[in-house]
């Protein structure tokens, strides 16, 4: 997430896509793979599936045997089905689509209440990373934006800091230590001890600031969102420039959050953990 004042459009080196070319097309046959093989339910054995995408069938039984690695394929009795892998990250598309439809009206909600863009960040099925999925731009020149489909830090980002709040610790400290600590600003937190005092607080008052630990002259406040058996799934925020969202604002800043975080939660069935 940072702060911009217009949208440029940047041309890729043309060199930087020469050398990537071999890699794009490893991932695009591996697609058509993966695209062949789910309009099948029975699945398909190496030969037809190899003439269906127009691959020589040494090349599609290598790509077939990396995507098997990762459980994105599978091989049972002579035949190559759909693997568990590629129903997670389906899976995962549709909670997200589903849960960003729900959530607009209430990320509009939050942005013209504070003045300032809103967003939603969900956890993926295995809660391994945080991603940004939906925003509200507010109608401000100077603006934050997270673009959809980022990723959010888990330690110096409002969104991440009040997920790994009401994670199981284990988890949280599993997460937190196998992130690592970066210093993007000079605000950033670097200590563990004092991380997790931040985030037990945030705990306490059920919404997180980013302090310009992500970005200078930035500031960010989360609060979370529950599914039905009172787990978290991710958090609602709002961020600006720190000259708008001046200190003695967070307090209010952070009602706002909290107050919408359970009430998307409810509508979405969830349940606030007690």
């Amino acid at each position: 997430m940072g702060l911009v004042h217009d949208v440029r459009i940047h041309k890729v080196p043309d060199g930087l896509l020469e050398k990537r070319s071999g890699h794009t097309q490893s991932v695009s046959r591996a697609l058509s793979l993966l695209s062949k093989l789910s309009e099948e339910t029975d699945g398909l054995n190496l030969s037809e599936l190899a003439r269906r995408v127009k691959l020589a069938p040494s090349t599609a039984h290598r790509l077939l045997t990396t995507l098997q690695l990762d459980r994105f394929v599978r091989f049972e009795e002579g035949r190559w089905l759909i693997g568990v892998q590629a129903f997670n990250v389906g899976s995962s598309y549709m909670r997200s689509r589903d849960i960003s439809h729900m959530a607009r009206p209430y990320l509009r909600m939050m942005m013209q209440e504070t003045g300032e863009t809103s967003n939603l960040a969900l956890m993926d099925n295995n809660g391994n990373s945080l991603v940004y999925v939906s925003q509200v731009e507010c109608p401000q020149l100077m603006r934050a934006l997270s673009k959809p489909g980022a990723k959010a830090p888990w330690t110096c980002s409002a969104v991440g800091k009040i997920c790994l709040a009401y994670l199981k610790s284990d988890i949280a400290i599993n997460i937190i230590r196998q992130t690592g600590f970066t210093q993007f600003t000079r605000k950033s937190i670097v200590d563990e001890g004092l991380f997790l005092r931040e985030i037990s607080k945030a705990k306490t008052l059920g919404y997180a600031v980013d302090e310009e630990e992500n970005s200078d002259g930035l500031r960010c406040i989360a609060s979370p969102i529950f599914d039905a058996n009172s787990k978290v799934i991710g958090a609602l925020s709002v961020s600006g420039p720190s000259v708008r969202i001046e200190e003695q604002k967070l307090p209010n800043f952070g009602r706002v959050t909290l107050r919408t975080a359970k009430e998307l939660t409810r509508a979405l069935g969830g349940v606030w953990p007690v």
